[in-house]
């Protein structure tokens, strides 16, 4: 009962955060906008705990010049798996204690008329833990090697993600809520933070959809402040 507690006020504040950081940006005055985020993600899961995912996606703004289109492939490997009773996430990185991951992303963003290309190399490890078997707790951290018009830079990003499964009558179906804080390298700053709720719906062990609402603030970016709408269409495949 007091993890449980624990959890909830957790969760609580998470999602208190997200809507103190949209109100503090309206009653900042400074520059709000709102997007779309569409995405496709693509997991292969192999043999001996390695697992390969591809993913693309849009970002794009709504009555504002943004636009940014994105594609990626990493290879992953988890291990350590849950043992213990709990319902089973079709996404088998979160059925293990630990994960450790490569890949590459190209970016394409315009901007105003300005155009951006980038390309980073990434890094990350993410532990994570169940708590009363219906919750899992996440924390990722991704290493961002970035080439932004072939000018190098690096960022730091940290994530902390609750979630929490739900079974009714054989449908299953997962809020979860995160917060994510960006380390700018160049500035020498955390600069960067991102305030995400959301519910995953997934069909028996193909199929998963991703939708969230995600809060975004930045300083000295312009826009300072975005609301993004997301929906992530996830598809499993098995080596095994």
């Amino acid at each position: 009962m007091l993890v449980n507690c624990r959890l909830r006020n957790l969760l609580t504040a998470l999602l208190a955060a997200i809507s103190c950081s949209s109100a503090l940006g309206q009653s900042q005055g400074g520059l709000t906008e709102t997007q779309i985020w569409p995405e496709v993600d693509a997991h292969w899961e192999l043999p001996s705990q390695f697992r390969v995912l591809g993913f693309g996606g849009l970002e794009q703004g709504v009555d504002y010049p943004y636009q940014q289109w994105y594609a990626a492939l990493a290879l992953g490997y988890h291990f350590k798996p849950f043992l213990f009773p709990h319902i089973v996430n079709i996404d088998a990185d979160k059925e293990h204690y630990f994960l450790f991951g490569v890949g590459y992303e190209y970016l394409r963003t315009i901007q105003s008329g300005a155009v951006k290309d980038e390309n980073r190399i990434t890094l990350d490890i993410t532990p994570g833990f169940r708590l009363s078997g219906d919750f899992l707790v996440r924390d990722r951290n991704w290493l961002e090697f970035r080439w932004i018009n072939q000018v190098y830079q690096t960022t730091y990003r940290n994530q902390l993600s609750v979630e929490h499964d739900v079974l009714v009558q054989e449908f299953h179906f997962t809020p979860y809520v995160s917060a994510e804080a960006f380390y700018d390298g160049t500035k020498h700053a955390w600069n960067e933070y991102w305030y995400t709720a959301g519910i995953q719906w997934p069909y028996k062990h193909v199929f998963m959809l991703d939708t969230y609402y995600r809060r975004e603030n930045c300083s000295g970016c312009t826009p300072e402040y975005w609301n993004v709408a997301g929906v992530t269409f996830n598809f499993f495949f098995s080596e095994k």
